[in-house]
């Protein structure tokens, strides 16, 4: 709190606070996207998606070079297994983004976001499968409930929600690899775009000769691809910042506003049919959300109680 030459207090973010804004941004910006993708529907997923990469890379560059962190790129490009890592993932990444810039083209926004609203659940079995851990009493209700939302989500649809289920397990998986190393998010981003530009390229290439190729028949279709770039690095550099300055816990709860705006962009503007049994299917998972969510706040606060003097 400070006092203003004209008597007024004013009053300055805490860490925290600041993190926790600075994280909402990164995911409405996310959430955004969609309604971005809704608008260049015309363009393919394939060249959304290397687009995305490829203008991504200058900005990932300009914030590297502003942080000063090349020591910490240079550190990671000097381990094999950092690079074989980032490689594998930043494969993963626009595998993703590709499929999920084709599901909005065809009307299955609502199965993308049913993906992103159980990656988080994903992330609990990738740690009992990999990390040895175990599961709690509320994880396994959150999971049982998670396999019922897609047993309904199955009936509604009349056959396995496989693409959500796909971009929930690829983005579970991306983020599970980039957790075993010790790179910086910035700095592992970086690298991963990097690494992809030439096939990238080769991509846009592709297109171009074929004739399919968007980028520069006009100013919207080329600006439009540029922004799919700077909105990626942008939200991801929010993101990045914001997770140093907040719990996990917080963070957690924080993930569920992007899919959040994504299902009501698909059902208020997108106008994609809802009926009773979808719906059934997001409440449960939406139930199941909230036990997991309460769970993990709770172990948390345990856990500060634990290492805090007496």
């Amino acid at each position: 709190m400070s006092i203003t030459d004209e008597g007024r207090v004013s009053r300055t973010l805490t860490i925290a606070e600041t993190g926790v804004v600075l994280a909402v941004m990164a995911h409405l910006v996310w959430g955004g996207m969609a309604i971005y993708f809704g608008l260049i529907r015309h363009i393919s997923p394939v060249e959304i998606a290397v687009n995305r990469g490829l203008w991504a890379l200058p900005i990932a560059i300009a914030v590297v070079w502003y942080l000063k962190q090349w020591p910490d790129v240079r550190r990671a490009l000097a381990s094999p297994r950092n690079v074989a890592i980032l490689t594998l993932t930043s494969f993963l990444i626009v595998f993703n983004w590709g499929f999920y810039v084709w599901s909005i083209g065809q009307g299955r926004t609502l199965e993308s976001s049913l993906g992103y609203f159980i990656n988080p659940l994903l992330n609990v079995v990738m740690g009992y499968l990999f990390l040895g851990e175990r599961f709690t009493a509320p994880q396994k209700w959150a999971l049982a409930l998670a396999a019922l939302a897609v047993l309904v989500q199955t009936v509604a649809l009349g056959h396995i929600p496989w693409l959500g289920l796909m971009l929930a397990v690829t983005f579970c998986l991306y983020g599970f690899l980039r957790k075993t190393i010790q790179v910086g998010p910035t700095q592992g981003f970086l690298i991963e775009v990097a690494i992809i530009a030439l096939p990238l390229l080769g991509a846009q290439w592709w297109l171009s000769s074929r004739g399919e190729a968007f980028f520069g028949t006009s100013v919207f279709n080329t600006s439009m691809l540029i922004g799919c770039g700077v909105m990626t690095a942008v939200s991801l550099m929010l993101f990045a910042a914001s997770i140093r300055r907040i719990r996990y816990s917080t963070a957690g709860l924080l993930q569920y506003i992007s899919p959040s705006l994504v299902f009501l962009t698909a059902v208020f503007i997108f106008g994609e049919p809802m009926d009773s049994m979808k719906l059934m299917s997001f409440l449960v998972i939406w139930v199941a959300l909230a036990i997991f969510s309460v769970a993990t706040i709770r172990d948390e606060r345990s856990r500060r109680q634990e290492i805090e003097p007496v």
